[in-house]
Formats: C-alpha cells, sequence, structure tokens
C-alpha cells in the first residue's frame, strides 16, 4: 500500500495545500485527495492513481524526490 507524506511535507515547509495549488497549477482537489488519502481511504474514496504529471510538479516545486512524497508500506 502506498501511504502519501504530502501533509508532512506542507507542515514542515509552512506551505498551504491552496499554495502548492497554485504553484504548480494541480487542482486543488487533487492535492487534497493526497493530503488526506488516509482518511479518504476509510471512505473507498482514497487516491487510485498517480499521475506522474502531478508527482513531477509537486517533486519540482518542493524540490524533492518521490521518496520524500510516498511511502511504501506492505498490505
Amino acid at each position: 500500500m502506498i501511504e502519501f507524506k504530502l501533509s508532512e511535507v506542507l507542515r514542515d515547509r509552512g506551505i498551504t495545500m491552496y499554495q502548492l495549488s497554485k504553484a504548480t497549477k494541480v487542482r486543488p482537489n487533487t492535492v487534497s485527495q493526497w493530503v488526506n488519502n488516509e482518511e479518504l481511504r476509510a471512505e473507498g474514496k482514497e487516491v487510485k492513481s498517480i499521475s506522474v504529471d502531478v508527482l513531477n510538479a509537486f517533486c519540482r516545486e518542493l524540490r524533492c524526490t518521490p521518496n520524500d512524497l510516498l511511502h511504501y508500506v506492505e498490505d
């Protein structure tokens, strides 16, 4: 299972979801899904796929690697 660490990265850097959305031109809903994925999973609404374009935009803007944003945990 993939866990998203975007909320921690944003918190550590003092960046809001809105600021990230504006800077990357990624829809606010997509940013919110990445940040709130654990809560959404309980409702069956978790992120089902990851766009390479979105991942690239986040990494470029946050100056990080995919490993900073995603974590694999065995099911």
